[in-house]
This record gives C-alpha cells, sequence and structure tokens, in this order.
C-alpha cells in the first residue's frame, strides 16, 4: 500500500509537480476524515428505531408468504466474542423464519463447540454439523448447506454481524418479487471499538462492473435450489469461492434484485478481508481464476487481467469476434483555438491523434460539416475523411443522424472535434463491449488537457437532471469504491465519445433532432436502456478533451432542459431513480457522497 501511494506521487510530481501532488494526498485524506465523520452522523440518523421494529413485526403478520432463510454460518477458531456476537445478530432478527446452520471446520479451540452447543441449545432453529476434518472455506459452506431446508440460503462470516432487519428486509422485497434468485444489499464495516465505518452503498445489478471486483459481497441471499443446482461452492477456488458461486449463478438467472440498506456489517480484523488488501492477498489470485474460468464457460474468449494498483480489482478483456469496420462520425467546425503551443486546428489535431495513435486500423472517419470548415484545412484532410455536408443552421443531433446516414462501418463512434487520443488501444477497448449483442452506448474517460476529469460516466438526479460524475477531479482519482478506473455500468455516457452498434442507433432512431445541443447523447443512452441493453463506460479508453471548445460555452437551453424531463421523468421514476447510483447518496451530488 505503502510502495502504491509513493508510486502515484511520484506520478503526479512527474507530470504536475510537487505542489499538484501535496494537494492531491491532502485533499484525499480530508476527503477520507469527512466521509468518516459524515458517515457516523448518517448511520445514527439512519439505523432502525424501536418503533419501526415494531411497525415491521406488525407488518410481518399481514405477509402471506413468509420464506425460510438458511443462514450458512462456517467456522474455524474464531474469537468467541466474534462467535457469540454473529450467532446474537442472528437471534435478535425481526423476522422469524430462519435457520442458522453453523458448520464447524475441526476447530482446535475447546470454546467454539461449548458456544454452539449452548446456542443449539436454548434455539432449536440452531442446526450444526462438526467436521472431524478441516477442509476449509468452500468445503465447510457445503456441510452447512447441507443442513439447509429453508427457501433461500444467506451467508455470514463467523465474525461478522446481521443487521437486525436483514431478513426482514429481504423477506419484504420478496412479497412483491417472489421470483428473485439472488438478492444483494449495502453494507459497512465495524472496527475493534464497534464503530460503524466505510460503508458500500453499490448500485443495481451491474455485470461489467461485477466483473471488475466482487461488489454484491454481503449480504448476500440466493435462492437455495439454485444454489444446489450449481453445485454449492468450490475448494479450488477458497478464498474467492461467493465470487466464483455469484459468476455461476449469474449465468442461470437474471432475477436478481437490490436492497439500498445498510444490512450487514463486516468486522475489521487483520485475518479479514474487511481490513484491506493485508487481510487475504491470495484471495485475489483465486478471484483471477475464478474469472478466468468464467470466460471457458462463456462463448466470447478473451483474457483477465490484475490491477496494477489495486490487488483483487480486474481487467476483463473480451477478444474481438472479428474485424468490425469503425465509423467514426465528427460534426466540425474546423475551429482554429490558441495553445501554449500555438495556434492549431481542432479537427486536424483529432484526426491526426487517430490516425497517429490508434492500434485499431478498419475505420473510416466522416466529417459532418455546415460550410464551416476553411478550405486549406479540408484540402489537408481530403483523402483521409469522407465529407458530408449540412446547410442546415447546427443542430448536432442532425449531424450526427447524417453522418450516420453515410457510414458503412457496423459500428458508429460519435466524436467530438475537440479529442485527441491518448490510450493507443482506445478503439479495442470501446470495440469489446460495443460488440456483444446486450449492450448499448459505451464511453470512454475523458480528461481535460490539465488532467482533470471531464467524463467518467452520468448520473441521473432526481429523475430529471444529468450530472458527469467527479467532474473537475484529477485523473488519478480513484472514484468512489475505484469507480473511475475500473469498467463500471451507468445510464448514461457523453456523446463526446460514444460507441453503438450501427443497426442499434438505427433501431433506437438515431439522436432525437429537437434536443439540437444538450442531452441528445443521454437521451440515446435512456432509449438503450429502456429497450433493455446496458450502457458503460470504460476508463481503459482515454481521450484529452478540450470541453465544448469547438462551440461557445453556453447555458443549458430552458426548452432542452424541459423537454427532457417530461420525456423521461416517468421512466426514470418508474426504475426508482438511477440504478447505478445510490438512492443514499446525495442527490444533488454526482460525487458520490452522503
Amino acid at each position: 500500500m505503502i510502495n502504491d501511494k509513493l508510486k502515484t506521487f511520484q506520478e503526479i510530481r512527474q507530470t504536475a509537480g510537487i505542489g499538484a501532488a501535496i494537494n492531491f494526498f491532502r485533499h484525499r485524506l480530508v476527503q477520507k476524515i469527512r466521509g468518516r465523520i459524515n458517515y457516523q452522523n448518517w448511520w445514527q440518523k439512519n439505523r432502525i428505531k424501536p418503533q419501526e421494529i415494531e411497525a415491521a413485526r406488525s407488518a410481518i403478520a399481514t405477509w402471506q408468504y413468509h420464506p425460510t432463510f438458511s443462514i450458512l454460518l462456517p467456522v474455524y477458531n474464531v474469537k468467541p466474542q466474534w462467535l457469540e456476537a454473529a450467532i446474537k445478530s442472528v437471534e435478535q432478527q425481526i423476522y422469524p423464519h430462519w435457520e442458522l446452520c453453523i458448520a464447524d471446520d475441526n476447530s482446535t479451540l475447546p470454546e467454539i463447540k461449548k458456544i454452539i452447543q449452548q446456542n443449539q441449545a436454548k434455539d432449536k432453529r440452531i442446526k450444526s454439523i462438526f467436521r472431524e476434518k478441516n477442509g476449509n472455506i468452500s468445503a465447510a459452506s457445503n456441510t452447512a448447506l447441507t443442513l439447509a431446508t429453508g427457501d433461500y440460503i444467506a451467508l455470514l462470516d463467523h465474525d461478522d454481524e446481521l443487521a437486525i432487519n436483514a431478513l426482514f428486509e429481504v423477506a419484504k422485497l420478496l412479497q412483491t418479487h417472489p421470483e428473485a434468485d439472488f438478492i444483494y444489499t449495502d453494507e459497512d464495516h465495524i472496527n475493534l471499538n464497534n464503530k460503524h465505518i466505510e460503508p458500500a452503498f453499490k448500485p443495481a445489478w451491474s455485470p461489467e462492473y461485477f466483473e471488475s471486483q466482487m461488489y454484491t459481497c454481503h449480504l448476500g441471499i440466493y435462492r437455495t435450489e439454485l444454489i444446489k443446482k450449481i453445485g454449492g461452492f468450490r475448494s479450488e477456488y477458497d478464498g474467492a469461492q461467493d465470487y466464483d458461486l455469484v459468476l455461476r449463478l449469474t449465468e442461470k438467472t437474471q432475477k436478481i434484485y437490490y436492497i439500498p440498506k445498510i444490512l450487514y456489517h463486516w468486522r475489521t480484523l487483520k485475518t479479514s478481508s474487511a481490513s484491506g488488501l493485508q487481510g487475504k492477498p491470495w484471495a485475489f489470485q483465486q478471484g483471477k481464476k475464478a474469472l478466468t474460468a468464467m470466460l471457458e464457460r462463456s462463448d466470447d474468449s478473451g483474457t483477465v487481467e490484475e490491477h496494477p494498483k489495486f490487488p483483487g480489482v480486474f481487467r476483463v478483456r473480451r477478444h474481438i469476434k472479428h474485424p468490425f469496420k469503425i465509423s467514426i462520425i465528427i460534426p466540425s467546425a474546423g475551429k482554429q483555438i490558441s495553445h501554449e503551443t500555438g495556434e492549431f486546428c481542432l479537427l486536424e489535431a483529432c484526426i491526426e491523434s487517430i490516425l497517429d495513435q490508434s492500434t485499431y486500423r478498419y475505420l473510416e472517419i466522416i466529417i459532418v460539416d455546415g460550410y464551416d470548415i476553411p478550405e486549406p484545412v479540408l484540402a489537408r484532410l481530403e483523402s483521409k475523411i469522407k465529407l458530408v455536408r449540412d446547410t442546415n443552421p447546427f443542430n448536432f443531433s442532425h449531424r450526427i443522424n447524417l453522418g450516420a446516414a453515410a457510414a458503412s462501418g457496423e459500428m458508429l463512434l460519435l466524436l467530438n472535434d475537440d479529442t485527441t487520443v491518448l490510450t493507443p488501444d482506445w478503439l479495442e477497448s470501446l470495440l469489446q463491449f460495443a460488440q456483444q449483442p446486450e449492450i448499448g452506448a459505451v464511453g470512454a474517460k475523458l480528461l481535460f488537457p490539465d488532467g482533470k476529469i471531464q467524463h467518467t460516466g452520468i448520473v441521473i438526479l432526481d429523475s430529471v437532471h444529468p450530472m458527469h460524475v467527479f467532474y473537475g477531479y484529477d485523473s488519478l482519482h480513484s472514484g468512489y469504491c475505484l469507480s473511475n478506473i475500473v469498467n463500471r455500468n451507468y445510464l448514461a455516457v457523453t456523446g463526446a465519445c460514444l460507441m453503438m452498434r450501427n443497426a442499434l442507433f438505427q433501431q433506437l432512431g438515431g439522436l432525437d433532432e429537437t434536443f439540437p445541443l444538450n442531452y441528445n447523447d443521454v437521451d440515446l443512452c435512456l432509449k438503450a436502456h429502456q429497450a433493455g441493453y446496458r450502457n458503460l463506460v470504460t476508463p481503459y479508453a482515454q481521450l484529452n478533451h478540450y470541453g465544448s471548445a469547438s462551440r461557445c460555452h453556453q447555458r443549458v437551453n430552458p426548452a432542452e432542459r424541459q423537454k427532457f424531463a417530461q420525456k423521461w421523468a416517468p421512466y426514470l421514476e418508474q426504475l426508482g431513480g438511477d440504478p447505478y447510483y445510490n438512492p443514499n447518496f446525495d442527490q444533488t451530488n454526482p460525487n458520490f457522497e452522503l
């Protein structure tokens, strides 16, 4: 960890100076401290109250469906006080229809058996098996699974705790969604002083994000029948057995639901994954192994890479199925701007960077121009581009649609002329996702020339306000739960760099020309999402973006804002808000803060 911080410090110092490096780490420290204080306050305010507990019990009495939960608790040489706390957290559940299935993995501490037997004698819902041979986590979990008779299983580590309303909230969801096969919730950590810290407020089901890291984690609830059908836990993936389990499970079902409430508490012990990278470093190799096995089972071949700075974080690279032709559509006026290196033409710089930097070569560049590009510029670019003219007043949507009509590629790439390529394999990074039939729009990570973030995803707040996450933050800022440095699903991405299959673009009706300047890209992404496709951002495709330099900065047209709200507020309300932005976050702030 220290070496990683030094490496980051040196990287910033070399590119931006020592002052910028110091400010980066000072800002990060302040954020961490503020985050802890904010969460302490949030936890006290949002923890369940006595009157809410009574209301929950009254609600349970009215339900027609009372699913039983089998809580699997594999145990091995845990400190007695933590085991007692774990069992107590189950016994105190508001929802009464559970069974605790304990499998002791041949613990050598004599107190363990005594604690289990004493609790079992007090409550007939507690079952136990004492294994005669130590077999590690998967073997013990499978032994606990043999005791399970409930409709669903829940996983509890022997030193963690369930929130008192954990099973109630899951059973409540099942009243309206009894078809659910997999349910996960938010979680936090509890330190040795019993303080609640480091919450993980998660997005709704995000397959691409899940392939980057095991974000669903705790609390996980799984249909018992399905877990048994896929063979339970596999010992060859010990350390990442839950990750392997969910990867296999989600190949069998898409009936996945999410509860945005803190219902599980990890205890931060030195031997626990909750303590960070030092807890179980070998588990990260097992995670890579589980992802590799997933690819081997898939029709889409590829490779898995570990993140160089963050163990346990991965990049899945799927192979390009065949050489797709990419049509890059660039609306432009051929504007010249001043820079510290002198005057230059944005469009020329953009095209030169594409042709000089890109490792993917099967492409065409379509320029859509309103007779604004200076003739000398056109003369220099003539052999490199296909030119489409538009005599109408500037309308970004119309010009993109004209370019798409002239495109011969299977893939379309919408691109602003004020961008330049930073990562040579940017097109491959976008294409590996755009080629997948379930994917809609794929966006890139865009940086201002000073290294600040311009785009790494768009969230929609209060059902009507699209906003760029972490806008203006340093490029090395990792985001919330590493959101800025891994592939992550978002509801929308910017049209400044957006790849989509040509056929899908046409199916969705292209860009809505009643949004001539703003929201046309978000509108396209929402149309894709509404049609059942997923959108995402990949940070492995990076470009510099001068940021609307090709046209004057102006406030969003109120008519466009109103039209967007009228068109999409009902759908967003139907979704319950942006599914990829946790509702516990401040809905006026796109930076994942409480």
